[in-house]
């Protein structure tokens, strides 16, 4: 046997226990019968419901809740369930037009179900560690720590030496291929019946793309980019490195090698069908700041890591506490819900080094309100408003 032949020996042996690997973690979720049980329906419907009992279809659902789970469980077992389609609106964030598309919450019910059940064990075994969208653990606050950490170890060993790629997709949801979603389908489920439903959300939102408002959407596009993840840390062999949803940040002591590893994110990007936004995607001197996730970070002569979060986000909040003002002048709202959505922003703005910021914006809101909205006694302001 030649060096060759045992170098493709080897690899067919690992390639099949990869495959029996896939196989089992997908039997372990179940068949369609167990995935899509009633128990598991009535719990991902009582979860859709948490934090918009406010909304009358959703108490209309949860008071009928036995009655509609059992029919969906039926319609599922029957293969009669039908795709009810979208809430379709669109929403201003930042000054940017957002199309969202919200599935009804029967149909929101099963999609949850899937996902939780399904599709996020089977999908989350081949993803990095550092993919911080939409996962349990996970988030906006996990990726900011572990950037931080990334930056006190790359300054602790290197200096400020190296720069840091910041990469960004054009159109993301919009522009989202299906076929490599449907290649991850039928490599990582098992049955039939789980891949015709869980690909039947997908062409529900047309040829190409994926709706905002949907978690099978969200977890979809956790996969999409997978490969590019594994790119970086596998081929590259780079540690710093981690994505939120679209956002990719990779750091390295020598910025010529970033410009390589640019050059092969192309090529992958190319094979996922996914286009780089190149106003976004740069190169940036670690000495430099450098702004991910809409928060500039900036590593002093020390090595402190200094996060500053966005400076639009306060005079949005300024904007809203003048209109909000006037809508509670005319009774359009009350002062419990003004004060909640100030500690919102209070909370958002605390992943930063912010508190001249947030000091400022409580005084302003003291200003037109009378009192601070995070100090002691703002619940007796509260109830003394409600009381007149």
């Amino acid at each position: 046997m030649t060096s060759e032949e045992r170098r493709e020996a080897r690899y067919q042996r690992r390639k099949a226990k990869r495959d029996e690997a896939r196989l089992r973690r997908s039997k372990e979720c179940g068949d369609f019968d167990e995935v899509f049980s009633f128990r598991h329906l009535y719990l991902s419907g009582k979860k859709c419901c948490k934090g918009v009992y406010w909304k009358n279809s959703t108490q209309r659902y949860i008071g009928n809740i036995i009655p509609i789970i059992a029919k969906t469980h039926r319609e599922l077992q029957n293969g009669t369930f039908k795709h009810r389609g979208f809430h379709a609106f669109t929403i201003m964030e930042r000054g940017k037009k957002r199309y969202i598309r919200s599935v009804h919450i029967t149909e929101r019910a099963v999609q949850k179900c899937l996902c939780d059940y399904c599709l996020v064990p089977i999908y989350s075994a081949c993803f990095i560690y550092d993919n911080s969208a939409s996962l349990k653990h996970r988030g906006m606050d996990f990726a900011l720590r572990r950037m931080t950490c990334y930056l006190q170890r790359h300054y602790r060993k290197y200096g400020l030496e190296g720069g840091v790629l910041l990469y960004d997709f054009h159109s993301f949801f919009d522009s989202a291929p299906h076929e490599p979603l449907f290649r991850e389908a039928d490599r990582r489920l098992h049955d039939l019946k789980i891949r015709e439903l869980a690909n039947s959300f997908v062409t529900d939102f047309g040829s190409v793309g994926l709706g905002l408002g949907s978690q099978v959407s969200q977890t979809n596009a956790l996969m999409l980019p997978n490969m590019i993840d594994h790119y970086f840390k596998e081929v590259c062999r780079i540690k710093a490195y981690e994505r939120y949803m679209d956002d990719g940040v990779a750091i390295s002591p020598d910025i010529d090698n970033l410009y390589l590893y640019l050059d092969g994110l192309k090529i992958i990007c190319g094979k996922c069908g996914l286009e780089l936004n190149l106003k976004k995607t740069r190169i940036v001197p670690l000495r430099d700041y450098y702004r991910w996730l809409k928060t500039r970070f900036i590593i002093t002569p020390t090595g402190k890591v200094v996060r500053k979060m966005n400076k639009d986000s306060t005079k949005i909040v300024r904007h809203k506490l003048r209109a909000f003002r006037g809508k509670l002048d005319r009774g359009e709202m009350t002062l419990a819900d003004i004060r909640c959505s100030v500690d919102s922003y209070n909370g958002h703005m605390k992943r930063g080094h912010s508190f001249k910021v947030r000091q400022r914006t409580n005084q302003y809101f003291k200003s037109l309100y009378g009192f601070y909205p995070n100090k002691k006694g703002w619940e007796t302001h509260v109830q003394d408003h409600q009381g007149k």
